[in-house]
């Protein structure tokens, strides 16, 4: 039942539930310190009147009895006693004295809505008593005012308590409707509406509208990324499917089957390539998994990876490395030191091109003026190449993957042109 309860209503109850505690605590701690205050001023009179009827206890012929001057209080009863509880004198408020008797043992005693002091004296007990019904009275009013206010209390307590759970909830109640809106608007340009000031409810405002900004970037990402992957898929398959007609359009010989299916087998490597690539990216999006990683041993082995296509170009890898370590993915790692190097032989021009390491650097250079300056943020984009390379076989998803490995890692992509040479550099983090 509690669990159906609205959030106001929980948070008014709890708070109400300590409030009715604490009063109810402090209001019974109130009543037995006035209770116990009060019976030990009463004891406290009972002890000095024993003590002024002590004074005040004479013989005269043989008989024993309080001197004239003992004139108590009347709500005071003074009595001298034989051991056999036999009144031999009196004093005060006779008549409450002998409404009952008292069994006479020592010590202070409550019995029959009085308070008794019972002493020895000279062979006699001597007794003082004081009706307990004032204090009593007193005690019962204390206790329905208490009770009254309590209750008084707990009721403005509910209202104040729900009154502030209601103030503080609305902007989660915004955040809620903006969130369901977004649901079933698909929306998400909206906003939660921010609280001011620096407190938890402004912080949840800002996190949440900071969410929201992240994901309808993502969101509007992933659509430009599906759109681009859509149009660059169809164009090779279009082709694949007009080569695969025009085959199967008369009977061929089985040389010109072999030569149009080996046409098809390039068709169908590029797309593979493609493919590759866009799982490639897609996976740079995943949860980050670092570990160390040497710089200098990811150079060396893609130099031995790619010596040969290096060489089938007419060209070398010469590598300047240094040992260092970063934190980073092994795997996507060498990835990107891959894609580096096959742009560096595809558009670098030159015999040599440089694999560097340095301190938590790795850097690719090759001859030639690489790509213009202001094409460098769009060539980091998915299917992006730079002006004048369209003939060359390629993706356009080469660098936009290094960038994305990059990002992952908190490390910087830093291109660097000299008067000679173009100069990629993946710098990290210091750990």
């Amino acid at each position: 039942m509690i669990a159906n309860l609205s959030l106001r209503i929980k948070l008014t109850l709890g708070y109400a539930l300590v409030f009715a505690v604490t009063v109810v605590l402090g209001g019974a701690g109130v009543y037995f310190a006035a209770e116990r205050a009060l019976g030990a001023s009463l004891d406290a009179t009972l002890q000095e009147t024993a003590s002024v009827a002590r004074a005040s206890i004479e013989r005269v012929d043989g008989q024993t009895a309080f001197t004239p001057d003992l004139n108590p209080n009347a709500d005071l009863s003074i009595e001298l006693l034989r051991p056999d509880g036999q009144v031999i004198a009196r004093a005060g408020n006779a008549s409450e004295g002998t409404r009952t008797q008292f069994p006479v043992t020592p010590g202070l005693g409550t019995e029959d809505a009085r308070r008794v002091l019972t002493l020895p004296v000279e062979g006699l007990v001597l007794r003082v008593s004081r009706s307990t019904e004032a204090l009593s009275g007193f005690l019962e009013t204390l206790a329905k005012l208490l009770l009254i206010g309590s209750v008084f209390m707990i009721a403005a307590a509910c209202a104040a308590g729900y009154w502030l759970a209601d103030r503080a909830l609305r902007p989660v109640d915004a955040v809620v409707r903006t969130a369901d809106a977004i649901a079933r608007r698909g929306d998400y340009a909206e906003r939660v509406l921010q609280a001011p000031g620096n407190d938890e409810m402004a912080r949840l405002t800002r996190t949440v509208n900071s969410m929201l900004d992240g994901l309808s970037h993502t969101i509007e990402r992933e659509k430009n990324f599906a759109r681009t992957a859509a149009h660059e898929l169809r164009t090779p398959l279009t082709v694949l499917r007009g080569r695969l007609d025009l085959t199967l359009k008369r009977p061929r010989e089985a040389a010109e089957y072999e030569r149009a299916l080996l046409g098809m087998r390039g068709r169908v490597e590029a797309l593979q390539d493609l493919t590759e690539g866009l799982l490639a990216l897609a996976r740079s999006e995943a949860p980050v998994a670092l570990q160390p990683v040497d710089l200098a041993a990811v150079a060396v082995g893609a130099s031995e990876v790619f010596e040969d296509t290096a060489h089938a170009q007419g060209k070398r890898l010469a590598l300047e490395i240094e040992p260092t370590e970063v934190h980073a993915e092994p795997d996507g790692v060498a990835r990107a030191l891959g894609n580096l190097l096959e742009n560096a032989l595809k558009y670098g021009d030159g015999d040599v091109i440089w694999i560097r390491t340095a301190a938590r650097e790795l850097s690719v250079e090759s001859l030639g003026p690489g790509p213009a300056r202001d094409d460098w943020p769009r060539l980091l984009l998915p299917f992006e190449r730079g002006a004048g390379v369209q003939s060359v076989e390629g993706s356009g998803l080469g660098l936009a993957l290094v960038s994305a490995l990059a990002r992952r890692w908190h490390a910087q992509l830093i291109p660097e042109w000299t008067a000679t040479t173009f100069q990629v550099h993946l710098r990290f983090p210091a750990t």
